[in-house]
């Protein structure tokens, strides 16, 4: 109650004076717009990381199982640990090859390329899961890039390939025309040798809005194209598995790695500097909000240590009725707790308001042609909610405690005496 009615006519009655009152506003209003930013943007960040964590989960296989010294796809199907992976029926695992490639055009364009080369049930399980994230996107009717959606008719048969998009506009080639693929290795003949090449038609051109695959891969279906380049030094084999539960990537790797001459690598450990560059990023930028929003609670200091110097006279009053000096510190701690904590709750309510309202509402950009998302998403994390209140409430205590301190310094025989 005495901490209430001190509150109130100390800081915001017209007897505190004009000074007070405007710095206590600015500093609630600081504190409010600083709480709100920090997690309306780490709350926006959130959501763009679960974005993209859920694009190349949807696209990309859960586990890679390779068997160094492997040469064929007959091999690979023989060994045990192909085998062991059959064992569970609800997995879905296919042989897959890779190799790097110098794609030619009829213009005389070159860029290098990774191709890879899959079954036909791999192809249509990889449509699948791309139709399932085009269909959660929202679907922009005010113009935009041309369609490249990709369906089971689209998968690239005898002499086909299919191009991701910005790899296919880098070449400038369109879906129908012919590019030669040619190996690598044939950058090392001697004079006068032919490299291996083969001349394939682009069946279609696709995005994936995945940086990496868009921009470097090129699919076909192994054994229907690319024949020329089958004894490249530089073509890889291995096992791509798609499990039922993706929470058990771990303990499927495991146990597959009790195969001494099976290497095994889960999503994420491909992943891993995608994901630590956006930890880092969502953590530098965490922390400059944070070092803001501190300079504008330190304007806390400054109302309370004005108030202190004005209301001398009245600590000596409060101190002459019985008040202690370790309840007069309490007091005026309380005080600016209550000014810091109100900014505080008001920046959090904000802040989180707006956050779920674009995450079930996600802002619609329309530069799409720039953009693999058209979206700003959200989502909100209330663990870290809590942190912030708590974390916050720590910081406006200390900072409130430091400066009321002073108020032991003053002395009621003297205060008093003042005019």
């Amino acid at each position: 109650m005495l901490v209430g009615h001190l509150f109130r006519h100390f800081i915001f009655s017209k007897r505190a004076g004009a000074l007070i009152r405007r710095i206590a506003f600015l500093s609630i209003g600081g504190i409010t717009v600083s709480v709100t930013a920090f997690l309306i943007v780490l709350f926006v960040m959130n959501g763009m990381n679960a974005s993209i964590r859920k694009r190349i989960l949807g696209l990309e296989p859960h586990l890679y199982v390779t068997v160094p010294g492997s040469q064929n796809a007959k091999a690979l199907e023989t060994h045990p640990v192909f085998s062991r992976i059959k064992e569970d029926t609800t997995t879905q695992a296919y042989i897959y090859e890779t190799q790097d490639v110098i794609l030619r055009t009829q213009d005389g364009q070159f860029r290098g390329a990774f191709a890879r080369g899959v079954n036909r049930p791999s192809l249509e399980h990889f449509i699948s899961q791309l139709a399932k994230l085009d269909a959660d996107k929202p679907q922009v009717s005010h113009g935009g890039p041309p369609s490249y959606s990709w369906d089971p008719q689209d998968v690239p048969d005898e002499g086909e390939v299919v191009l991701g998009v910005d790899l296919a506009q880098s070449l400038g080639v369109f879906e129908g025309d012919f590019i030669t693929v040619v190996s690598p290795t044939g950058l090392l003949l001697p004079p006068g040798q032919t490299p291996k090449f083969e001349r394939v038609r682009i069946k279609r051109v696709v995005t994936t809005s995945l940086t990496d695959v868009d921009a470097q891969y090129l699919f076909y279906q192994r054994g229907k194209a690319l024949k020329a380049l089958d004894n490249s030094d530089l073509k890889k084999l291995g096992i791509e598995m798609w499990l039922a539960d993706e929470a058990r990537v771990n303990t499927v790797k495991n146990d597959l790695m009790k195969f001494s001459d099976v290497q095994v690598e889960t999503w994420m450990d491909r992943n891993s500097a995608l994901f630590y560059a956006l930890k880092l990023e969502k953590l530098t930028i965490g922390s400059f909000l944070g070092l803001a929003g501190m300079i504008a609670a330190s304007s806390i200091l400054t109302v309370l240590a004005l108030l202190l110097s004005q209301k001398r006279r009245d600590i000596a009053v409060l101190r002459t009725i019985g008040l202690s000096g370790a309840q007069t510190v309490k007091i005026f701690t309380q005080m600016g707790f209550f000014l810091a904590g109100s900014g505080v709750l008001a920046g959090t309510i904000l802040g989180t308001g707006i956050s779920l309202y674009i995450q079930n509402n996600p802002i619609n950009m329309w530069s799409s042609q720039v953009f693999y998302d058209t979206t700003i998403p959200s989502l909100v994390d209330w663990w870290l909610v809590v942190g912030v209140l708590v974390v916050s409430s720590a910081i406006a205590w200390l900072g409130s405690y430091i400066p009321a301190r002073t108020a032991t310094e003053v002395q009621p025989s003297e205060a008093l005496r003042m005019k």
